[in-house]
């Protein structure tokens, strides 16, 4: 089965887009710990109220999903650069092929990864926290898109890899032997006996 050159680009397109978005809401809501409160306080021995700006320190997690976003940006970045510019060094069954195919498993899987830890862990701390908000109610389900179409690359590239989907696109090539098509056996006088 041929796989269409705009599948790859099109999953690559929609990841970069939905990083940037994931990007936009990560960083308001990071701006929203960063601004911090103003706090009034009791002095009791001056009988005065005294205010102090407070900030809180902002989740581990949303530092995480800030630097998922930019690592996806330039990851399908890179990936929808590099067969384009080694499209005629990286011939069929070459080694800088099998390289590139590599590195696309490797970054996809590795994205995915953190994609997953990513949207579980929010989920799993501001399930029961100090607020539900629907920025991370957004931030969750961006984060779960992003984890799909990264599944979704890893499946295209190991199909191409194993030659179920046939492209000529570096990156998603077979790995193995290119064979060519065998010619008819001839037929010999055993065969006839």
């Amino acid at each position: 089965m041929d796989l269409p050159q705009v599948v790859p680009l099109s999953l690559l397109s929609a990841a970069f887009v939905f990083a940037v978005i994931e990007l936009g809401l990560t960083g308001y809501v990071v701006s929203l710990f960063t601004q911090g409160s103003t706090e009034y306080r009791y002095d009791p021995w001056s009988n005065e109220y005294s205010t102090q700006k407070v900030k809180i320190a902002v989740p581990s997690i949303l530092a995480f999903m800030l630097f998922n976003s930019v690592w996806t940006m330039l990851v399908t970045a890179a990936a929808a650069i590099i067969p384009w510019v080694f499209r005629t060094r990286a011939a069929t069954g070459t080694a800088l092929d099998r390289l590139i195919a590599i590195g696309f498993l490797t970054l996809y899987s590795v994205t995915s990864v953190f994609w997953l830890a990513s949207f579980a862990d929010i989920a799993a701390s501001f399930a029961y926290a100090f607020f539900q908000s629907d920025y991370v109610n957004a931030i969750i389900a961006f984060a779960v898109l992003l984890w799909l179409l990264f599944c979704a690359l890893i499946v295209v590239v190991v199909l191409a890899m194993c030659g179920v989907l046939k492209s000529d696109i570096p990156g998603y090539r077979p790995l193995g032997k290119q064979d060519s098509p065998a010619t008819a056996p001839q037929s010999t006088q055993m065969d006839q006996i």
